[in-house]
C-alpha cells in the first residue's frame, strides 16, 4: 500500500508562506513529483533531482511543466538552499 504523503504545503512550513490560500500543483497535479521532493529533502541528493526536473538535458523533445509549477519547484529548490547549502556547490 502506497502511503498519503503529507502536502508539501504542510511538509515545509516556508512553501506555506509562499503559496498563501492557493494549494500546491505539485500536490495536485505531480504527486509522484511531490513525494520523491519529499524524500530527498534535507539531503544532498535534492540538487541534482530538482536539477533533472527543470532543466533538459535529453536530446528528445518533452513538454515540461507549466510555469506555475516550474516557480513552485524553483521556490522549494530556494528554501532547500536556505535551509540546507549544497556542500559542494561549483
Amino acid at each position: 500500500m502506497r502511503r498519503q504523503a503529507m502536502p508539501l504545503k504542510t511538509f515545509f512550513k516556508e512553501f506555506g508562506v509562499f503559496l498563501g490560500e492557493k494549494e500546491s500543483l505539485l500536490d495536485k497535479h505531480y504527486q509522484h513529483v511531490a513525494e520523491k521532493i519529499e524524500l530527498h529533502w534535507g539531503y544532498d541528493e535534492f540538487y541534482p533531482f530538482i536539477d533533472k526536473l527543470l532543466v533538459d538535458c535529453r536530446d528528445r523533445k518533452r513538454v515540461g511543466f507549466p510555469i506555475e509549477v516550474a516557480l513552485e519547484i524553483t521556490e522549494l529548490h530556494n528554501i532547500h538552499e536556505r535551509l540546507y547549502p549544497p556542500r559542494n556547490k561549483n
